[in-house]
């Protein structure tokens, strides 16, 4: 019965009107007892999250409804969770970079009290326009981390989350052209000295972020990355490709950790030994 009405609900969602969604969905939290409310902001043709002091920006309904429907705090501690950041001292003032920050939720795990230098890269478009509103006053980069600064395609799946460099294993939506940068490089250009943690999700691109960040690895203390099985139409995975190359490059593997929550999901989290 509970798969039934699961199942009912998200045809619902999918069918109705964006207000119409809006207020199934709040029906829902209200009767699960859920904190969470869900506006439709027409101007900007964006969802909102919205949760005591806290609001998210988003554009696919149906996964963003789903993504938040257990609380916007809940969704940043999960991911917290899977990337054992539980497991980083973070102090004062730290610098934290979020190569595929999608929405921006694991600023939303950091401590505000600490004013962390929070740095997001985010190439999709829709995307980067709710990591504006979601991570006001940080950094964000409407740009690809990848082994080389220039101009690539880059292959959209928002609904699922899952737009990459590399052509998905099940399809994409739409095709466009992002512009590229080496972490080396963004690095270097900004004068980067130190780095507490570099978190990776860049669903399969995860060998080239690391190439492209090789001479930025001595400024970096913790690396946490999605190794799961999303790299291209083979659907490999890259934890084995990290372990090795970071394991080369003074690195010691902290946490490795598998869950499968969406899909198969595979983080490992890294501590430079020089540091």
């Amino acid at each position: 019965m509970k798969i039934f009405l699961s199942f009912l609900f998200n045809l619902l969602i999918i069918k109705l009107s964006p207000n119409q969604s809006c207020k199934l969905a709040n029906f829902r939290q209200t009767i699960m007892n859920r904190e969470t409310r869900f506006n439709y902001v027409k101007e900007s043709k964006m969802f909102k999250a919205i949760e005591t002091k806290n609001a998210m920006y988003f554009y696919e309904k149906m996964r963003g409804i789903n993504t938040y429907s257990h609380g916007i705090k809940e969704r940043a501690d999960s991911l917290a969770r899977l990337y054992k950041l539980n497991l980083v001292n973070f102090e004062k003032n730290d610098t934290v970079i979020d190569c595929g920050a999608n929405f921006g939720d694991i600023f939303n795990s950091l401590d505000k009290n600490l004013n962390i230098n929070y740095i997001s890269f985010e190439p999709s478009p829709k995307e980067f326009d709710c990591i504006k509103l979601n991570c006001k006053r940080q950094t964000n980069n409407n740009l690809a981390l990848h082994n080389k600064s220039g101009k690539y395609e880059f292959f959209l799946k928002s609904n699922f989350g899952d737009s990459s460099l590399i052509e998905p294993a099940e399809g994409y939506n739409e095709k466009i052209s992002v512009n590229t940068i080496t972490l080396d490089d963004y690095v270097t250009k900004n004068n980067i000295e130190k780095i507490k943690l570099f978190k990776i999700e860049a669903e399969g691109s995860e060998p080239e972020v690391l190439e492209g960040a090789k001479n930025s690895l001595k400024k970096i203390k913790f690396i946490t990355i999605d190794g799961g099985p999303e790299r291209g139409l083979k659907k490999e995975t890259t934890i084995e490709f990290a372990i090795n190359y970071l394991l080369k490059n003074n690195f010691k593997l902290v946490a490795l950790g598998i869950e499968h929550t969406e899909g198969a999901e595979i983080k490992g989290l890294f501590e430079n030994t020089t540091i």
